[in-house]
């Protein structure tokens, strides 16, 4: 099978015909992640909310039908006492191994429907509070981070439960920020 690139809105076009014949790239070729990639923190008091993004290209799911390869927004969070201090301490990250691998979870993947260059929506998973052995990645949440095109330095956080039915043991309390604003400190 040949390669060939599509721009990456096409991967959430329900009218985007795929052939057979490929394995499709879809590519951030206009560049939607590139704003949200750096480090993003909120203060409250002494503490430190702190997300880290970058880009993924190229991921692999041949695995799928269609095979495919699409670039993905990731990242991680964690919650700092005194960030940047002699005593800073990690309350909680989310850079977690799964099982007893060298391998982090993937906690957050912003890369559902880039369509805007300030906009991003995606799934977070919630790992910082106690987890139920059932539910090793924690609460699932719909994230959605939209940049202040005034000041493209701040943008405002929401997490929220997917819609849907949830069973009675699974988790459904967030520890982390809901809604919230960041400011965004380096590239």
């Amino acid at each position: 099978q040949q390669e060939k690139i599509e721009e990456i809105r096409q991967y959430y076009n329900p009218n985007f015909n795929t052939s057979p014949f490929y394995i499709y790239y879809y590519k951030d070729i206009n560049n939607y992640f590139t704003p949200f990639i750096g480090t993003w923190i909120y203060q409250n008091g002494n503490q430190t909310f702190i997300i880290n993004f970058w880009k993924e290209t190229k991921s692999a799911y041949l695995d799928k039908k269609p095979k495919h390869y699409i670039d993905e927004l990731k990242g991680h969070y964690k919650l700092v006492q005194n960030y940047g201090q002699p005593n800073e301490q990690v309350i909680y990250t989310s850079q977690k191994n799964v099982g007893n691998s060298i391998t982090p979870w993937p906690t957050i993947v912003m890369a559902n429907q880039p369509m805007e260059s300030y906009i991003m929506r995606g799934t977070i998973f919630d790992v910082a509070g106690v987890l139920n052995p059932s539910y090793p990645t924690g609460v699932r949440g719909d994230l959605e981070m939209i940049i202040n095109p005034a000041n493209p330095n701040t943008a405002q956080w929401k997490v929220k439960l997917p819609p849907g039915i949830r069973l009675s043991d699974q988790p459904s309390t967030f520890t982390i920020p809901t809604n919230i604003t960041l400011t965004k400190v380096n590239q």
